[in-house]
């Protein structure tokens, strides 16, 4: 049996490292591969980022070779690559210390969609023979240009799959090495094509396909290593027919099998959503309560998200409320329009929560300044939330019919809703947080037809959150709703911006100190 593999700074300070011992065969099949462009299609947490990061490295601080360029999906991620990057570096003797070799930086990129420049954070570890390792969150432009090895890790995520190939793709004809690796995310993404192209031999001697499911990565020693034990033949089958029981058939076939979806049915394709998601959009991470005992703790965060959009806020707020009690949650989604664009700036599920509770965090929200509706539903549980939001009692406000919206859904006003949705996607005028259950809750919603020929919009569990059956996508949709038609225009914004009196016709206060931000909100329209 193949020696467990432990991380590097758990390793003796040696000079060289004894890849046989530290890695598994597939990792070391990705290190050793020496096409100029390798696509890996890999189960999640299967250790491949680490792996490629001893490759980067190794390329580039061992051999000097050519820099590296590492693009991903957030910040935290590029982040965590270059501090793996260090230390291995560290462990080989290539730099003396973290602290002193790795840095962050910011470089100025041109914008092909914007046609204007904008600044990159990067994350960097410089080697003695200066040469680097650079990495940052998914930005096309960012890696046009550079010459070295690059690699695009979670292809089937990022947001600019076809800018990202047309900035990627060119190296090979300097012999630049490069590498797409990711989970699947459905059959139309750009990462799902390329492989079915290579399968159906389309690419040339300079192209390989490595394939790591779950299977693979659990036969070659990966449940050893996470468990420090070594597992038996059965023990194995049981832990994947567990892990599958878990996740869920459609689940278990994408992110874990390398069977990327059939998303026929699927209102909202993969693509279509990834196209609209950015980093740092939520005020803060998106957070669930469950059961009174976090009574106190929920209205703080609410209190918290309140605070956040009295200061960072330049538009109208607007909230959609999707009820829910034992068996799916209620889910607030509190958005923010800027000229017509949806920006997605709180998400909170609440389970088996009182709904004095979750009255008393619509309230809260209700009243933040530059509020303008709340669209809330209306069936069954609901009624009794929105009659107290409207009208009040016990001691507490209401707010009007105006303020909060009462939502019955019907076949032709969910379908209306729907289309909204869809129409802010495609235009790109709605933007998401970068978040697993988001995406998926989103894609769960199905476009069926009924026996009677009638057409409705039905939320399949969501596999990542099963307690959810399409509440992120509700609430969202119904915050949606609530703004038609009030968004004022990017212009009236900037010319009151450079009135003295700091107040839109609308009504919209903007803080001096962010009138020249303004102008980057030009940006989201591309």
């Amino acid at each position: 049996m193949q020696d467990k593999p432990i991380h590097p700074e758990a390793l003796a300070a040696h000079s060289e490292v004894v890849e046989e011992k530290v890695f598994f065969a597939y990792q070391l099949e990705v290190i050793r591969d020496e096409h100029i462009a390798q696509l890996v299609e890999k189960g999640r947490q299967t250790g491949l980022s680490w792996a490629i990061a001893y490759k980067a490295q190794k390329w580039t601080g061992q051999e000097g070779r050519y820099p590296t360029f590492f693009a991903t999906k957030t910040r935290i991620l590029a982040k965590q690559f270059i501090t793996d990057c260090a230390a291995w570096a560290k462990l080989t003797r290539l730099i003396k210390s973290t602290v002193d070799a790795t840095y962050e930086d910011e470089v100025k990129v041109f914008n092909s969609s914007t046609k204007e420049e904008e600044q990159v954070h990067t994350y960097n570890v410089r080697f003695q023979n200066k040469l680097e390792v650079t990495a940052l969150s998914s930005n096309a432009d960012a890696m046009r240009g550079w010459r070295g090895y690059k690699v695009a890790d979670e292809f089937a995520i990022h947001k600019q799959q076809a800018e990202m190939l047309d900035a990627i793709l060119p190296s090979r004809q300097w012999r630049f090495p490069f590498t797409f690796c990711s989970t699947h995310k459905g059959v139309s993404s750009e990462f799902n094509k390329m492989i079915k192209k290579f399968r159906a031999g389309k690419y040339g001697p300079d192209w390989n396909l490595i394939s790591i499911p779950i299977q693979r990565a659990v036969a070659e020693g990966l449940l050893d290593k996470i468990y420090k034990r070594q597992f038996s033949k059965a023990e194995k089958q049981e832990w994947l027919q567990n892990l599958e029981r878990e996740e869920g058939p459609k689940r278990w076939a994408q992110e874990y099998c390398c069977i990327a979806e059939d998303e026929e049915g699927a209102f909202f394709s993969y693509d279509l959503l990834i196209s609209c998601e950015i980093e740092d959009i939520l005020y803060a991470e998106i957070k669930k309560f469950s059961g009174e005992g976090q009574s106190e703790e929920a209205k703080k965060w609410f209190e918290s998200i309140a605070f956040k959009a009295s200061i960072l806020g330049y538009g109208r707020f607007y909230l959609g409320m999707d009820i829910g009690r034992d068996v799916n949650y209620t889910v607030l989604t509190l958005t923010e329009e800027i000229a017509g664009i949806t920006f997605v700036r709180a998400i909170c599920a609440l389970e088996n929560m009182p709904f004095a509770v979750q009255q008393d965090c619509a309230r809260i929200l209700i009243r933040i300044n530059r509020f303008v509706r709340a669209c809330v539903d209306n069936r069954g549980m609901g009624r009794e939330t929105v009659e107290r939001l409207q009208k009040g009692g016990d001691g507490k406000p209401g707010f009007g019919e105006f303020v909060v919206e009462k939502i019955d859904f019907s076949l032709v006003l969910k379908e209306t809703i729907a289309y909204a949705v869809y129409r802010k996607l495609i235009d790109k005028t709605l933007k998401l947080p970068v978040n697993d259950i988001v995406r998926d809750d989103f894609h769960s919603i199905q476009k069926e037809r009924t026996d009677a020929g009638n057409i409705r919009y039905v939320a399949k569990e969501n596999e990542l959150d099963p307690n959810s059956h399409g509440d992120y996508y509700t609430a969202a949709s119904l915050a949606i709703h609530a703004a038609s038609g009030n968004a004022p225009s990017l212009d009236t914004l900037i010319a009151a911006a450079n009135t003295a009196t700091k107040m839109t016709p609308g009504g919209i206060l903007i803080p001096e100190h962010q009138y020249h931000d303004l102008n980057l909100y030009r940006s989201f329209l591309q």
